[in-house]
């Protein structure tokens, strides 16, 4: 089973907050908003990455095999 990253999810989460001041300070225009914009979906489509990540792993943990596959010769 992978490890959940939570180094990764900080740097994510800290890079989504930087946009978020970056949006408050500077930005100006329409275009420099869809700039911070595609930045923010880019980061949670990273940690929309980590968490389907996670589940795929915890998903396949209930098919290990228990008992004696009987098919196995």
């Amino acid at each position: 089973m992978t490890q959940f990253d939570v180094a990764t999810v900080n740097r994510v989460a800290q890079e989504i907050e930087a946009s978020g001041r970056r949006i408050q300070a500077i930005v100006n225009s329409p275009n420099e908003l869809e700039t911070e914009i595609l930045k923010i979906q880019s980061s949670l489509d990273s940690l929309q990455s980590l968490t389907q990540a996670g589940q795929a792993a915890g998903a396949n943990a209930h098919t290990a095999q228990h008992a004696p596959n009987q098919n196995q010769t």
